[in-house]
């Protein structure tokens, strides 16, 4: 799209922002930045999840979505296949999955695509997660069971081994998707098979408060994704002891009997004298399914400990598709993807004795009694082991799972996009978050509307995750997700954006707030959840799937979402620049489950200073040092590395620390003592020791706080904020209001530096802005697409910036390293001209129910109107008003309240949408002296007319859904609301 095009389409997202200034820019050649922030490129165009739903699409349809998504500002599709789910009636089914139809349509959507110049991502199943029809037991996702008889002897034991039961250590399990269609079906239909059994004298089990940690640390404890990180991790991370009355069992006395049991079960054995305890360990299938796939193509999920399962959903879908889009899937099937894992816990896999040697080094078969509770050699050294178990789990998922399926991708030419950390899931399941993301190309996360976000009082924390869908203000994931794209290389990280189930209730008006706050977490590229596919001949609102945003040409406000499109991609194009700037980087542990907590402040860093998290394996494998700086390959650096609150540490992590110190790192945290696994075990411990003591030194944490090793320090009590101004680094970001909450994210480029600020308050906040930064600032709207010189100061080497946001506005500071011709202005003041009162002649679309034309003595909502076509009316109604204007210079049109976007034209001319706060724009350029003809389309939400046509017989209904409305429902306040003002800048 050229400039002049791009102009005309978003309005006021451009032409009035140039105006609002004075203080004109010129784009000289090579300032690329400067350009493409006007008319970003397709690469930062925001996304949209492209809902196939039944099948009920057709190439109509499919046509005018891309072509809407692409006049719209929509850079790419992710497309899924689901049946109905999640709310609503019975839907009609249209093309059944890979059907000849489906084949067609595909082909056709891929064709329009690459017309359009829009990428296209396939979700690799239909409905999710991965599994379908072809997905046979063996090679599904597993749960681990056993069962345990006592003999004595000496004897000839010859018999067959009970059976474990079918739910044996899953009696509390209540959340995995679906889980009471197999829960409790019998062992032989959930295709039961061994894994190892062994024998051991006497033994005593886990009791007390021990006992209830079991199901933690043997990842079989169940939880909704509403839990919290902290809670997740603390129970795994709660060490056993050993209790008087223990009687352990010696590792070297338990006997591995499994070469001694046929396939049947059947077991020959020797019985020495005494008491034995034989423990049969094997594994049965979860029985857990897809979640809303559409019938032909419904299955069981993959084992998502294994490769075999991704393997063979590439063979059966994967390869399809790519045979289907022949050679545009070099150019326009960009990625497969992997969407929400949402599969309970599975916690086994057929090769898990062979894996568990690949990665911890040891034969696991003579501890598998303390998955029952046994206690072998020790309380301590059982702990130790379920670390080692729990780590085997997070690494077989990482890597039999995602590490398989990019390698799968990448063979075929294709990327790959995962959302695999949750929050859906994560909670339940033993993963490294951070590693499951790391093998993506494009590690996604994903956010939620609050059921009241867009309310007073609808974010308060006391509310809970169920309603406001944030943990103390912040996104669940999402800074997991950033963290991943930054610590592995990644130039986006990916959220699956405004998933809800408020239908048709959210607009660009309050979809804003919850994009700045990702935007501010780290995530730079959104994608959209949901826009549902509609056949034009199934009216509108249409079909939609239950969960999302709807978000498609058939909302009412489609038209004028060019603006909110617009400013989603100038934010991504410049938050995918260059390298995110982070003081300091945080070691989140070698445990598993391994979740990063939501964005937050430590208390210890205070506000001001950002972040990273990082796992074992970055820190391993990616972390060096070079001036001082922590550095990883590809650019991110930071001052500090932050490990957790332990004494427990891995010897290689503490020995790569060692290095890291040595060769000039900072290093904050208190000196490790042990290792947590078995590995080697006591001389691990040893090991961990010695190395410590070299680096910490005598740093005993209350009288010296402080060692110096190598080149590189370490330090344990004494606060981050306290180590970084000592060196003289003062926070990146602050200001001067005690009451005003300015988010910010700042990347640096080679360009210049770029801070982007977000007010998160619904009121005007007026404050003094300061960056650690040089040069002159200038301060770019990316809702107006105006940049401007800023007004600064500059005091104790920060440059401080006078700054004035409207309610949930948003700015970037960029401090061009070229330097800046623009003057440094102030924020413009505004002051009343005139109120526009009186009548006011509103036009309504007669097709939709209301009148053609009507006088409204004055602004009034709509829902408070006595006719019910306007009461129920949804859609674009047209204010017309003659205004007479004497005054001249630059005035600006205020329209104070308005449900929800409107369109302003004065005398014939459109002078943009008006989708946010500030609430006005610029009139100078069509304003006369004299009389003037003011038209100001606004446009509504759909509810209205949905809860009038719920009162109707369906044959006088309007609409057309599976979504139902109730007719008693609250109505949604509609209309211009006003006041209606004229003003100028004093």
């Amino acid at each position: 799209m050229d400039r002049r095009k791009f102009i005309a389409t978003v309005g006021l997202g451009v032409g009035a922002g140039l105006l609002s200034t004075g203080n004109a820019f010129a784009i000289m050649p090579g300032d690329d930045i400067r350009q493409l922030f006007l008319n970003p490129p397709d690469s930062a165009r925001p996304g949209c999840y492209w809902w196939w739903f039944n099948g009920l699409v057709n190439k109509e349809g499919l046509t005018r979505d891309l072509e809407e998504f692409r006049d719209k500002g929509i850079g790419n599709v992710l497309l899924v296949n689901s049946a109905g789910g999640l709310g609503g009636v019975q839907m009609p089914f249209g093309a059944k999955f890979l059907s000849d139809e489906w084949k067609e349509l595909f082909k056709h959507a891929i064709k329009e695509a690459k017309r359009l110049n829009i990428d296209v991502g396939v979700n690799l199943c239909s409905g999710w997660a991965m599994g379908g029809p072809w997905i046979t037991p063996e090679v599904a996702g597993r749960w681990v069971l056993q069962s345990e008889i006592t003999i004595v002897g000496p004897q000839k034991f010859s018999g067959v081994l009970p059976l474990p039961g079918n739910r044996s250590g899953y009696d509390y399990v209540f959340n995995p998707p679906g889980f009471k269609d197999y829960i409790d079906l019998p062992l032989e239909k959930l295709d039961y098979r061994d894994t190892a059994v062994v024998a051991f004298p006497g033994g005593t089990k886990l009791d007390g408060e021990r006992a209830k940690l079991i199901p933690a640390k043997t990842n079989r404890k169940d939880a909704s994704n509403f839990i919290r990180q902290k809670d997740l991790m603390a129970p795994v991370l709660e060490p056993w002891s050993s209790a008087a009355n223990d009687k352990p069992v010696p590792v070297a006395q338990v006997i591995d009997l499994t070469p001694k049991m046929r396939a049947d079960g059947h077991l020959e054995w020797e019985v020495p004298a005494g008491s034995w305890t034989i423990v049969r360990t094997g594994h049965r299938m979860t029985g857990s399914r897809l979640m809303i796939a559409q019938p032909e193509a419904d299955g069981l999920s993959v084992g998502w400990l294994s490769s075999e399962g991704v393997d063979i959903q590439f063979e059966h879908l994967g390869k399809v598709l790519l045979e289907l889009a022949g050679p545009l899937k070099d150019n326009t099937l960009k990625y497969f993807c992997d969407d929400s894992f949402e599969d309970g816990f599975p916690n086994w896999t057929a090769k898990i004795l062979q894996k568990f040697q690949e990665y911890r080094g040891y034969d696991a078969s003579p501890y598998l009694p303390v998955l029952a509770g046994y206690i072998i050699t020790s309380a301590e050294v059982s702990d130790r082991f379920l670390h080692d178990y729990r780590k085997t789990v997070a690494d077989c998922m990482a890597d039999g799972h995602y590490k398989r399926f990019a390698e799968l991708c990448h063979e075929h030419g294709l990327k790959v996009q995962n959302e695999s950390a949750g929050p859906s899931r994560s909670g339940t399941m033993c993963m490294d978050g951070l590693k499951n993301l790391g093998r993506s190309d494009q590690p996604m996360g994903e956010f939620w509307l609050g059921l009241r976000h867009d309310e007073v009082g609808g974010l308060d924390d006391n509310l809970g995750y169920g309603v406001s869908r944030l943990e103390n203000g912040q996104n669940k994931v999402t800074k997991m997700a950033a963290s991943a794209s930054h610590i592995y290389g990644k130039k986006t990280a990916s959220a699956e954006a405004f998933t809800t189930m408020r239908h048709w209730n959210d607009y660009p008006g309050n979809l804003k707030q919850a994009a700045d706050r990702a935007y501010c977490e780290g995530i730079n590229r959104l994608v959209i959840h949901t826009s549902t596919s509609q056949r034009p001949e199934d009216g509108k609102p249409g079909y939609e799937y239950g969960a999302g945003t709807h978000f498609n040409p058939n909302v009412t406000w489609w038209n004028k979402s060019g603006g909110f499109l617009a400013y989603m991609g100038r934010c991504q194009h410049l938050l995918q620049e260059g390298k995110f700037v982070a003081d300091v980087l945080y070691y989140n542990g070698d445990w598993a489950p391994n979740i990063v907590e939501p964005k937050h402040i430590d208390p210890s860093l205070g506000f001001g200073y950002d972040y990273d998290v990082c796992n074992a394996e970055v820190l391993l494998t990616r972390l060096s040092v070079k001036a001082g700086r922590l550095v990883l390959p590809d650019g991110m650096s930071y001052r500090l590395l932050v490990l957790p609150d332990t004494a427990r540490m891995p010897v290689e992590v503490v020995t790569k620390i060692k290095q890291l110190v040595s060769e000039g790192a900072t290093v904050v945290g208190p000196r490790p003592s042990m290792d947590p696994g078995l590995k080697n075990y006591p001389v691990c411990d040893a090991d961990v020791l010695k190395v410590s003591g070299e680096v910490w030194g005598n740093c005993d944490g209350v009288n010296v706080t402080f060692h110096k090793y190598g080149k590189g320090r370490v330090f344990w009590n004494k606060s981050l904020r306290d180590i970084l101004q000592d060196d003289g680094v003062t926070s990146d970001f602050s200001h001067d209001s005690p009451y005003a909450f300015i988010d910010f994210i700042h990347r640096s480029t080679d360009d210049g530096e770029i801070y982007f600020l977000a007010n998160r308050n619904n009121r005007v906040e007026k404050l003094n802005c300061q960056f650690r930064a040089t040069g002159k600032p200038e301060i770019w709207d990316p809702v107006a697409a105006d940049i401007r010189g800023a007004a600064f100061s500059i005091a104790g080497g920060r440059v401080s910036v006078p700054m004035e946001f409207q309610a949930f506005q948003s700015f970037f500071i960029v401090f061009p390293k070229r330097g800046t011709t623009l003057k440094g202005l102030p924020f413009p003041a505004f002051a009343p001209v005139s109120d526009i009162k009186g009548a006011w002649t509103v036009r309504f679309d007669t097709a939709w129910g209301g009148p053609a034309s009507v006088q409204f003595p004055s602004l009034q909502d709509w829902t408070k109107r006595p006719e019910e076509g306007i009461k129920f009316y949804s859609g674009t109604a047209t204010y017309v008003k003659e205004i007479n204007v004497e005054t001249t210079g630059r005035l600006f049109l205020d329209l104070g309240v308005v449900k929800n976007i409107a369109e302003v034209k004065l005398n014939g001319k459109s002078l943009g949408i008006v989708w946010t706060a500030p609430w006005r724009v610029e009139i100078t350029s069509a304003v006369k002296t004299g009389t003037n003809l003011l038209e100001i389309e606004v446009v509504n939400l759909w509810p209205n007319r949905l809860i009038g046509d719920a009162a109707l017989p369906p044959e006088k209904r309007l609409t057309n859904t599976n979504i139902p409305f109730k007719s008693d429902a609250p109505l949604l306040s509609s209309g211009l609301l006003g006041p209606v003002t004229i003003n100028k800048i004093v």
